[in-house]
């Protein structure tokens, strides 16, 4: 009997979910729409690429711990800052 209300909870958010299909910034690019949050990670991934690359060439990256920790944080980082500058109304 405990099974009941919950499928019942769980039928109602899927129907919601319903309507909130494509609400999400979308990108024209030669024609073909892509999610804005595609476009900001591979952004985000470009950015630091090129940010790491200037903190070998200056000699910091050993001062800054794990690169195994720091590529991804650095990743996420640029990743959210352009979804900001870009998408945030």
């Amino acid at each position: 009997m405990i099974a009941i209300p919950v499928l019942r909870k769980t039928g109602l958010l899927g129907f919601f979910a319903i309507f909130l299909t494509a609400c999400d910034p979308m990108v024209s690019i030669e024609g073909s729409f892509w999610p804005a949050w595609i476009i900001c990670i591979l952004a985000g991934l470009a950015v630091s690429i090129v940010l790491m690359w200037q903190l070998v060439r200056y000699r910091l990256a050993p001062y800054l711990g794990s690169p195994l920790l720091i590529a991804p944080s650095l990743w996420a980082l640029c990743t959210f800052i352009i979804w900001l500058l870009f998408y945030s109304t």
